[in-house]
């Protein structure tokens, strides 16, 4: 019933070098396999390896800083634990007013979770970026939402507290504007604009033979959801769905219904992963070329291309302002799950809160050339785990990745875009 997520897991297990990569992937085992003695071996391997982990960690920073001249930074994080933004007809707390936070807003928590992040920024990039906040050197951006927004005034509060002649009343804090676009323009980080040739594709997916039979195996529990919750269940999103209002009623401290023991986390944990995994379930999809469309490029590929253009001014002396040294972006789990997988390094789990994404644009001292680094983030507890995209190493050229990526970016948006179908009526694309 779970070889194909447990298959993927190995792999996975075998690329990771880290504690923390070892922690995620025996835990999540544990989960779908069910044996609780692999708990007390996650501890096991925490313990053993952390020291020894830390040690190397602070070796490659020392080695790098020796080697390599940090030119960019791009830094892309989800926004931090949120109530309900919507709930079931059937959910205990559906006519709560969730005083005085309201729905879909950050709770403490989160708040608090994303000034960290800023000071963990503040920390890594400090003697890159400098003292003084600059709109000419640093960008924030985010989508049109109130927990994105504010999540990215609360890291720029905590990567950049003023300092001096920026210190201007009584409290240590400096306005950092974010720049978003509404919605339903937004061609970066949500790109909600509607893409036929997007919903055909996935249309034709999700009626495959493999993915029909995920559906067979999950639709007992589609079954069982929507009779409980009053919600009609009919995919994995709609499960995903679910799972995210239970979470951020749990994020928020609420007492969940008595049904949620019996399927949350565990029996809605899969689904609820493949919900973001499954339109890159096999390598297949991944390698669909010449005369086919590669899975969702011209979605999947927008921001990066904003990225890969960012980083190939930088090199040509063109990107504008001059001055430029780092871009913030929020957005939300499938602004993370998307470019990730995008860039193929996206491996089974919950994008959560706060998760964040650093890619750093490096100049070889040595030899001159320009290289990429990525770094996923996803807990607090250890650094950030250094990503290898396949086919390159994880010191990426900058020519290499940008043959890897060609045939996920988006030449022109809009035209691949459209069908000959005049017929064919994009769906809803529902909120963010």
């Amino acid at each position: 019933m779970y070889s194909w997520l447990y298959d993927r897991l190995n792999s996975v297990h075998d690329r990771l070098d880290s504690v923390h990569g070892t922690f995620v992937i025996i835990f999540v085992k544990m989960i779908v396999r069910g044996k609780t003695a692999l708990l007390a071996m996650a501890g096991v391997t925490v313990a053993i390896f952390t020291s020894v982990f830390l040690a190397v960690q602070m070796l490659h920073v020392t080695t790098s800083d020796e080697t390599k001249q940090l030119q960019l930074v791009h830094v892309v994080i989800r926004h931090g634990a949120r109530t309900p933004v919507s709930t079931y007809p059937n959910d205990p707390y559906i006519n709560a007013t969730l005083f005085p936070i309201g729905w879909g807003q950050l709770t403490n928590e989160g708040k608090l979770s994303l000034f960290n992040i800023g000071k963990f920024l503040r920390e890594r990039y400090g003697s890159f970026l400098g003292t003084y906040y600059s709109p000419d050197k640093f960008y924030t951006q985010s989508t049109d939402t109130d927990r994105t927004k504010a999540s990215m005034q609360l890291v720029n509060a905590g990567l950049w507290p003023p300092e001096s002649v920026q210190k201007w009343g009584p409290i240590d804090w400096q306005p950092i504007p974010v720049q978003s676009e509404p919605l339903d323009q937004d061609m970066l980080l949500l790109v909600r604009q509607p893409c036929a040739q997007y919903h055909i594709e996935r249309d034709r997916i999700m009626k495959s033979e493999e993915v029909q039979k995920l559906f067979q195996e999950y639709e007992p529990l589609f079954r069982e959801i929507t009779e409980i919750t009053g919600q009609n269940v009919s995919d994995f999103d709609d499960i995903q769905d679910v799972f995210s209002t239970i979470q951020a009623e749990e994020s928020f401290n609420l007492i969940l219904p008595e049904w949620t023991k019996s399927y949350y986390p565990d029996k809605m944990l899969r689904p609820t992963i493949l919900s973001y995994v499954l339109n890159a379930y096999n390598d297949k999809m991944n390698r669909l070329k010449r005369g086919t469309i590669l899975f969702f490029p011209f979605i999947l590929g927008v921001l990066l291309k904003k990225i890969i253009t960012d980083w190939t001014d930088k090199t040509n002396g063109t990107l504008s302002p001059t001055d430029r040294q780092a871009f913030l972006y929020g957005g939300h789990d499938s602004t993370i799950s998307n470019l990730m997988r995008t860039l193929k390094v996206w491996d089974p789990q919950l994008p959560v809160y706060g998760i964040t994404v650093l890619l750093e644009l490096y100049k070889d001292l040595t030899t001159d050339a320009y290289g990429v680094e990525i770094y996923l983030r996803n807990n607090t507890e250890v650094p950030p785990y250094k990503m290898t995209i396949p086919g390159c190493d994880s010191f990426c050229p900058l020519e290499k990745l940008l043959e890897l990526t060609k045939n996920v970016i988006p030449e022109n948006w809009e035209e691949e875009c459209k069908t000959d179908d005049a017929t064919y009526a994009v769906p809803d694309l529902g909120r963010p």
